[in-house]
């Protein structure tokens, strides 16, 4: 994408010349007008030149400006730059493996949590419809950071991007979790993080299941965690920097994961029941991506016809998302991170909020969280 977009061309003229230029993402996007690019970077104290990250394969720089203005086009405000500007940290972080769920032919998608205060203070939905359409943070904010990584690395399908089928998920997998009815510690400070403190974690995904457990108990409940992960679904145990390649993501309405809480489990002891339980024949588990090779090395494949699926509670991730009823989610296999990163807010946070944050007049006082 080359520099600002006159204002004196027409929506439709700026959209075809993006559009021409790889840019897009094939919708229409603002045009990233100087002006509009300016006020973006009101979202951030950070000079405009700093280099946030290197992305791609060729450690291609991106700036915060750069990062504005892909952020315009996507439709975000100011007030969505802070956590825009660590989704950038999280995707340049070398631990996301962010270059293989964005080239791979694996058809890969970006999966994006956030947690903490900013959840309320810009909207992020993280209840009914959280991964659904309708909400501008989460849809925008997705958005944003797959543009920004397309325009960065000039990532285009079939020279770039090798994905044989892609993934509709590829920048729209964002949402909060819903910590006002999580029974557990959410999911940054199982990691470390205060609760207090605001985070965005990223993750790169293949697949979403939608699954109802067979009864509302929490027997029934992890037995439908359990079958509902697809033999392409494992955690294995190769590590770069400490994190896994496979990752399976397990995304719990809050009924569920209070029936589960009701009976005493942990989020602890629940993902250790997965990694007991979780089990598939020989040639699932070869097909689901580990190889034929791999079956000689992992423990009592020659003398059972199954193997494990999960070999550490720390391959499997729980959060809690979701509105009133009991429909729940198994995401994975993950080949990035999972990584989270802390964001940081401008010293003028409040006033920013006050100019640009939105509270559309169909939103229930209490639909983000219930």
């Amino acid at each position: 994408m080359t520099g600002h977009i006159s204002e004196e061309a027409s929506l439709e003229e700026i959209t075809e010349s993006l559009y021409d230029q790889g840019a897009t993402d094939g919708l229409p996007v603002i045009p990233p007008t100087e002006e509009r690019v300016e006020e973006m970077l009101r979202g951030t104290d950070r000079p405009r030149d700093e280099v946030l990250g290197h992305l791609g394969n060729r450690d291609d720089p991106i700036t915060v400006e750069g990062l504005a203005t892909n952020a315009v086009m996507a439709g975000c405000k100011p007030i969505h730059l802070p956590v825009l500007i660590a989704g950038v940290e999280a995707l340049a972080d070398p631990a996301s493996n962010s270059i293989q769920f964005s080239v791979s032919t694996g058809s890969w998608a970006y999966f994006w949590l956030l947690n903490g205060p900013v959840r309320d203070m810009l909207n992020v939905q993280c209840g009914t419809g959280a991964f659904g359409p309708g909400f501008r943070a989460n849809r925008t904010m997705g958005r944003a950071l797959g543009l920004a990584y397309k325009n960065t690395t000039r990532l285009h399908p079939g020279v770039k991007d090798m994905a044989v089928l892609g993934n509709p998920f590829k920048y729209s997998l964002f949402a909060g979790e819903n910590e006002e009815l999580n029974p557990w510690d959410p999911y940054h400070v199982t990691h470390g993080y205060d609760a207090e403190e605001s985070t965005i974690t990223l993750g790169g995904p293949n697949s979403f299941i939608g699954w109802t457990p067979y009864r509302n108990d929490a027997e029934h409940v992890v037995e439908g965690m359990v079958y509902h992960m697809s033999p392409n679904m494992f955690g294995k145990g190769h590590e770069v920097d400490g994190l896994h390649r496979g990752t399976i993501i397990h995304a719990l309405n809050p009924y569920n994961a209070e029936e589960l809480d009701e009976e005493g489990l942990t989020k602890r002891e629940v993902k250790e029941l997965l990694c007991e339980s979780a089990r598939v024949p020989k040639y699932k588990y070869a097909r689901g991506g580990l190889g034929k090779d791999a079956l000689e090395t992992y423990p009592g494949n020659s003398l059972t016809p199954t193997l494990k699926q999960v070999y550490d509670p720390e391959h499997v991730k729980v959060l809690v998302i979701g509105g009133g009823g009991r429909v729940n989610a198994v995401i994975g296999r993950s080949i990035g991170g999972p990584v989270t990163k802390r964001i940081e807010f401008p010293d003028d946070w409040d006033a920013l909020l006050d100019t640009y944050r939105v509270d559309p007049s169909w939103v229930k006082d209490d639909q983000f969280y219930d």
